[in-house]
């Protein structure tokens, strides 16, 4: 039986990544799923006539509502909404996802429109239609299907270029994208996991062993300070009609059954950056440091490069579910997965959202232009010390298993509901966090998660010793208890099993309500984080198993 490493390729063209057969591909779908709203199905609702998509091929698919507890997609808006009309900040959403799984195989697609508007949207979504429908017909065309590794990113890199094409028939607007496929390893039980990705849409996978890993590390240079603002290319019409593709890059790597593969945009990605949640300020490159001295008071903050960033982000990624899997006694599921991230920065933002929702803000009175820059200047002095940024947050994920059967519609939901105070709450699948895990995980069947494995010893060794204080009697009076989200925001015209909300941007300057990186920090207590001193290399990049 072959075994591969962790090793990560990746480089600007297919004929980069290495050419390892594949197992035969099973074209049996378990899961098809797409969003906000009809997602990938927005740029032909109108020509066909039909509001809805479940009686229409669309893409190469009938059902786009077959959603699964191990594949699975989330879309929300992080955005204020105004306290008088209603209204939300960036609407509509310009971020969309699909993920489209298979018995032994799936594809992942997200993209992130970029600047706010209709033609935003249009792009992230006829991006994905466009990408689903060639990968739909060339991998599984039983006489011609992609054999190995290499062919699978020929095929998605050509993806772009019908991605491309139907943003610019339909007369969209730019977009990122990340599009990741899947596959079966011929003689192995691992996954080749290959994808191509342009703009700050990133890819990512949840081991057991070793944490979480970026896929696509290869398309941004971590080690020099990057511009949250700068998504670093798009496709639609950036140069008259072709597309900025300097950042465009192919990567694979190689996964086991059971991790989780997601991909994200920005607007999670970003919030999990040290800078933008205010634990840390950047490294000055000339050695000065960023720290405001002036107040006796304040707390030194951990000064980070932007290659410890890098790694505290995905270390945070790991701690936010690790804590849920510990409280729920649950062993993480892409469902799970996606909820719980989105949660984390759905709060984490929350402070943001009430500077802008206040109503004494939007109250008419005669103002001085004294007062009104007075005003202004306190409600940005506030937004630099909230944590966060806004924007539009997407993810999609799948966790890896050759056979499963589990679509939602059929799982009992148990545990009530974490609704966050903020009036900005968006709505999400009633589902979004399934308290129930499957026996089917992989081949090699269920597997008892950590936080299960220690309560059981401590209740094993309660048996033997009746006076211990972690006796089952004391762990019974823990008020630990399942938190599941749901995103709740009325907003007119949004379908009820997705979260909304808007978005920011401007192409290779994105907009965003957050201060830049390199502006001076607000007080905030230290949280000293051990980092390592070697970072990812830029080509291939070899993880370490997370202790």
């Amino acid at each position: 039986m072959a075994s591969y490493s962790r090793e990560l390729y990746s480089g600007k063209i297919p004929e980069d990544i290495p050419v390892l057969e594949l197992d035969t591909l099973d074209d049996e779908i378990t899961a098809s799923y797409t969003g906000p709203d009809d997602g990938l199905a927005f740029p032909v609702r109108e020509q066909n006539g039909n509001t809805g998509f479940n009686s229409v091929d669309v893409a190469g698919i009938t059902d786009w509502r077959k959603k699964s507890e191990k594949g699975y997609g989330i879309c929300i808006s992080l955005y204020e909404q105004h306290p008088v009309n209603g209204k939300m900040s960036g609407d509509p959403i310009a971020d969309a996802f699909a993920i489209c799984a298979r018995k032994n195989n799936c594809i992942l697609l997200i993209a992130d429109g970029v600047n706010w508007g209709e033609k935003s949207r249009l792009a992230a979504r006829c991006a994905l239609y466009g990408a689903m429908k060639y990968l739909n017909k060339h991998v599984y065309d039983k006489l011609n299907q992609p054999r190995n590794t290499r062919e699978v990113v020929e095929i998605l890199r050509n993806s772009f270029d019908q991605a491309h094409q139907t943003i610019l028939s339909k007369d969209g607007g730019l977009t990122t994208m990340c599009a990741c496929m899947i596959c079966p390893m011929k003689g192995s039980k691992e996954f080749s996991v290959c994808c191509v990705n342009v703009g700050d849409s990133y890819g990512y996978i949840l081991g057991e062993r070793r944490g979480i890993r970026e896929i696509t590390v290869g398309s941004h240079d971590i080690s020099s300070e990057r511009d949250i603002r700068d998504a670093g290319g798009a496709i639609g019409p950036v140069h008259g009609s072709d597309p900025e593709l300097q950042n465009l890059t192919c990567s694979m790597t190689f996964a086991s059954e059971g991790d989780i593969v997601f991909l994200t945009t920005d607007g999670i990605s970003d919030n999990f950056d040290p800078v933008v949640t205010k634990v840390a300020i950047p490294r000055q490159v000339n050695g000065e440091s960023a720290q405001d001295n002036s107040n006796s008071e304040v707390i030194i903050k951990p000064e980070m490069e932007p290659g410890e960033r890098h790694i505290y982000g995905m270390k945070e990624m790991e701690r936010v579910i690790n804590e849920q899997e510990l409280v729920t006694e649950e062993q993480c599921t892409a469902q799970s997965l996606c909820s719980t991230l989105v949660q984390h920065v759905l709060l984490l933002t929350d402070s943001k959202r009430k500077v802008l929702e206040n109503p004494s803000l939007y109250k008419r009175r005669r103002m001085t232009q004294d007062q009104r820059q007075i005003r202004d200047s306190e409600i940005k002095k506030k937004m630099a010390k909230a944590p966060g940024k806004l924007d539009h947050a997407s993810i999609v994920a799948y966790e890896l298993g050759r056979t499963y059967h589990d679509n939602l519609e059929n799982i009992p939901l148990t545990g009530s509901p974490l609704t966050t105070k903020s009036p900005s709450s968006v709505t999400s699948t009633p589902d979004s966090n399934s308290s129930r895990r499957h026996s089917h995980h992989g081949l090699s069947g269920s597997k008892p998660s950590r936080p299960r494995k220690l309560f059981s010893r401590l209740r094993s060794l309660s048996v033997t010793s009746p006076q211990s204080p972690l006796s089952p009697t004391s762990l019974g009076k823990l008020s630990i208890s399942p938190q599941k989200i749901s995103f709740k925001r009325s907003r007119s015209g949004s379908e009820p099993n997705t979260p909304s909300s808007p978005g920011n941007g401007s192409f290779l300057s994105k907009g965003s309500s957050s201060p830049s990186p390199m502006s001076p920090q607000s007080p905030n207590k230290e949280i000293p984080i051990p980092l390592p001193a070697q970072h990812p290399k830029r080509t291939s990049v070899t993880y370490e198993s997370a202790v």
